[in-house]
């Protein structure tokens, strides 16, 4: 397991891995960072968005190949969900398809903090590189993966919802 009752800064956080069973708190997250999925798919969060986040896969990949965590806080509310699929596009090569944090909680390291935890935890499974892509227009986004160290590795055309999109692929060996 990545990590449970980690004490990440003065916090007592809760991180576990997420199954089917927890779709209403995913649910309840992605409503509350609707600021995200305006971004990304210029509309509020879809009704069924957190069970999508739980069970979506890219092509060839199984259930058993992809990790989602979820971040709760001393209250049991999910503050953060984190979304892997191990060995995509190449073995050893991990993409972060999410890593979704409540607006409340953003700005305040927590990020930072679970992405070493993230590469502590792939490393310890033997993953030699972490993946993400990054919507154009998240330059948020963009600048912290940039400053966790990713660098740009391509370039490509995608559409989410009703907006399309230049993502820019950015990598991490490890």
């Amino acid at each position: 397991m990545l990590i449970e009752n980690k004490k990440i800064g003065q916090s007592e956080y809760d991180i576990r891995r997420l199954s089917g069973d927890d779709g209403i708190d995913v649910q309840d997250l992605c409503e509350r960072c609707s600021d995200f999925s305006m971004l990304i798919e210029g509309r509020p969060p879809e009704k069924d968005a957190g069970n999508s986040i739980l069970s979506d896969l890219p092509p060839g990949k199984e259930l058993k190949d992809k990790y989602v965590f979820g971040v709760y806080n001393e209250n049991n509310t999910l503050i953060a969900v984190i979304d892997m699929i191990k060995d995509y596009k190449e073995p050893g090569e991990w993409i972060i398809g999410l890593l979704m944090i409540d607006p409340s909680d953003r700005g305040n390291g927590l990020g930072r903090k679970l992405h070493e935890l993230i590469k502590t935890w792939v490393l310890e499974e033997h993953g030699k590189a972490l993946r993400i892509g990054v919507v154009e227009e998240n330059y948020r986004g963009h600048k912290f993966w940039r400053e966790m160290g990713y660098v740009e590795a391509g370039r490509a055309k995608a559409t989410y919802g009703k907006k399309e999109h230049t993502v820019i692929i950015m990598n991490l060996i490890l």
